[in-house]
């Protein structure tokens, strides 16, 4: 069941699955969902559980035994219900995910502010924190590492680090969470300034493929920008001021400009990558393209809608990246279909899913050809334009 749209909007350029689904919209009302730029599904939802300090269960009447073999440990001393603590993330080292875990630091450390991958997570961020160490910015304490493979040796500790210079309490931490409103989290463009030290340092790492012209933390830290501003409202602007003093401008300006609204996954922001440079002079990619086709139904002709991953309005070249959700057989039926009727529309198509994305070189060979068959029909176009306008000329003489 589906109740409305992200942004209220019945706009027939937004996309129909941008509509949120009745948990996603019973999650805004409880304050664990808050809408960013993109769609509800880029944005992290809150969970509703929370951890609870161990002496309270105890002192509350919960046997020791029920503590011990029901509770997952996250922090010194406070523990979370074991069915609920793993939640599904790939949490790597760490027994919970990020926000459970610095739930439990809050407890602990109700007067340190939270910075870096949990702060992001809790902006909306939904990918990579949850394998990342907690950490907490304190006015009088510093110490543990803020490296992902050595923190991971110690899961039940944070990393603390002193409060930025100039750093207003107040003004620039929001309280975000519903079940620790006392919980003052940095806001998303400082949270971002600092996953991106921890990236282009390599503190966090995360597998990705090669790309042509690009390091590694390079395309990290891109898919960190694509992905926060999809979940947030965060602006170039603000992201170049957070970053001032924690990692090179220059530096961030040229990520910035590999960055582009619309990726609605860290693989969609690995196929723009991949194809940046592939079209020729004069022509552009965009993301999330919204095109219209006509589909045969029994004896009559409907219009449909799709939106492209990434797509080229002027040559009508589109992309998708399909997810593991296109790998059920009524999906897969229905993008087959959806294909045929888009090359009837003269719409060159390439579908990209993790296979052939391992396989780069046979996908850009692909998306080339692709391209390739595009310029021609163009070039063709182009030549019956101009044939038919001289024979009218010579009509008209």
């Amino acid at each position: 069941m589906t109740v409305a749209y992200r942004n209220g909007s019945r706009d027939e350029n937004v996309n129909p699955a941008w509509r949120l689904p009745e948990h996603v919209a019973e999650a805004a009302e409880q304050g664990r969902y808050t809408p960013g730029r993109g769609p509800w599904y880029c944005v992290r939802i809150l969970p509703d559980h929370g951890p609870v300090t161990r002496r309270s269960l105890l002192d509350g009447g919960v046997s020791r035994w029920k503590v011990d073999n029901y509770y997952t440990a996250v922090a010194d001393g406070v523990v979370v219900a074991r069915e609920v603590a793993g939640n599904g993330e790939d949490t790597g080292a760490y027994p919970a995910c990020i926000i459970t875990r610095a739930r439990a630091q809050h407890l602990n450390h109700p007067t340190c502010i939270l910075g870096g991958w949990a702060a992001a997570a809790y902006h909306g961020l939904m990918y990579w924190a949850d394998a990342a160490v907690v950490l907490l910015l304190s006015p009088t304490r510093s110490g543990g590492s803020d490296r992902t493979q050595r923190a991971a040796s110690r899961p039940l500790r944070a990393a603390f680090r002193h409060l930025p210079a100039g750093f207003d309490p107040v003004r620039d931490t929001v309280t975000p969470d519903p079940r620790f409103p006392h919980l003052r989290v940095v806001s998303a463009a400082v949270a971002l300034a600092q996953c991106l030290r921890s990236v282009l340092s390599a503190k966090h790492t995360w597998h990705v493929p090669a790309v042509a012209g690009l390091s590694d933390v390079e395309i990290r830290a891109v898919q960190l920008i694509d992905a926060v501003a999809q979940c947030t409202g965060v602006t170039r602007a603000q992201i170049i001021r957070a970053c001032r003093g924690v990692v090179s401008v220059r530096r961030v300006r040229r990520l910035l400009a590999l960055s582009v609204g619309g990726a609605e996954s860290p693989r969609e922001t690995l196929l723009r990558l991949f194809v940046r440079d592939l079209l020729p002079a004069g022509h552009r990619w965009e993301t999330q393209v919204g095109v219209r086709y006509r589909e045969v139904v029994g004896g009559g002709v409907r219009t449909k809608r799709t939106f492209f991953d990434l797509g080229c309005r002027t040559l009508r070249i589109g992309l998708y990246y399909d997810g593991a959700h296109h790998g059920g057989e009524a999906q897969t039926e229905k993008d087959f279909e959806q294909l045929q009727d888009l090359r009837d529309e003269r719409w060159q198509v390439v579908r990209v899913n993790k296979t052939l994305m391992a396989n780069p070189a046979k996908m850009l060979v692909q998306i080339g050809n692709a391209i390739a068959r595009a310029e021609a029909s163009a070039d063709a176009e182009a030549d019956t334009d101009t044939a038919a306008g001289e024979q009218g000329q010579g009509r008209g003489s």
